[in-house]
């Protein structure tokens, strides 16, 4: 179900984290301490975040986790990707367990949250994307009542954040084209659908298939057309990997687990209809590439 307006409780979230430089120490306080409950030495479940530059953004998705609640033990983390700003400034006002990843790209920085977590389950997320408050419990739930049906990775669906200026409700028409064609999809193509920022797996299976290391590993913007982009996504990848071992992959489609994240990537595409332009090329693209690599297979 698509949001054509901004729910409740995210205007009420964004209205008051909106910019972290007037933040009260009240506010510190407060997001310190509802992130103690993640301060566990043996936890089940791991939450990290990449983050690369991200001072106007990430205080947002940190207060969002905080305010989730659960019954079972967590822990979570941002790894600093080389940022430049005042991230890790940011990152240490609130309180919030941190680690640095030297080399650059999202693929090693979600790959040493990997290695570095503890927990069974492992949820990814995104420094500039915002959880509802029942998002930890819901997707931990699914993939603990699933493990017998060998589905070892799960990814939830997401809608866009509005920029200043821009409409809601115009993206909410664009998330019902997008989810429409979804459900047109070949399963077979099901893992390119998976988003770094709202999917969680199995920890063990995801070291088996050494998840997230890539020969080139994309980086943060990855903007097409530029010399540093990069097809494959380390998300995607991962997911694949886990469907080439045996196990299943589940799509998690309700509002409990549907995230928002920054509309900057269609902004970053020249707005709304040049990012819908730059979607079709790449279907059209990737189904050329598909064709070309089942007749070789073939020949």
């Amino acid at each position: 179900m698509i949001d054509y307006r901004l729910p409740g409780w995210l205007k009420k979230l964004t209205y008051r984290y909106s910019d972290f430089h007037k933040l009260t120490d009240e506010d510190f306080n407060e997001i310190r301490n509802r992130l103690k409950k993640f301060d566990v030495p043996d936890p089940l479940v791991s939450i990290v975040i990449p983050a690369w530059n991200e001072e106007e953004n990430i205080t947002k998705t940190i207060a969002s986790l905080a305010l989730n609640e659960f019954d079972f033990k967590c822990e979570l983390y941002v790894v600093n990707n080389n940022s430049t700003d005042n991230t890790q400034k940011v990152l240490d006002k609130l309180g919030v367990r941190s680690m640095l990843e030297t080399t650059q790209g999202i693929a090693p920085t979600r790959r040493r949250g990997l290695v570095e977590s503890k927990g069974k389950y492992h949820l990814c997320c995104d420094s500039d994307t915002i959880y509802p408050p029942t998002w930890i419990k819901t997707m931990v739930e699914v993939l603990k009542n699933n493990e017998d049906k060998k589905i070892a990775c799960i990814y939830g669906s997401y809608s866009f954040f509005p920029s200043e200026g821009k409409s809601r409700f115009v993206m909410g028409l664009y998330e019902t084209g997008s989810s429409i064609i979804r459900f047109f999809k070949s399963k077979e193509t099901e893992t390119r659908r998976v988003m770094g920022f709202n999917f969680g797996f199995i920890r063990e299976v995801a070291l088996q298939v050494n998840g997230f290391i890539m020969d080139k590993p994309r980086k943060f913007r990855n903007e097409l057309g530029s010399a540093d982009y990069v097809a494959d996504s380390e998300d995607g990848l991962m997911a694949f990997l886990i469907k080439k071992a045996g196990y299943k992959i589940l799509y998690v489609n309700n509002r409990k687990s549907r995230v928002w994240t920054s509309d900057r990537r269609i902004q970053i595409d020249g707005g709304l209809l040049n990012a819908v332009k730059i979607r079709l090329i790449k279907i059209v693209s990737r189904k050329t590439f598909d064709k070309l690599a089942e007749r070789n297979k073939k020949g």
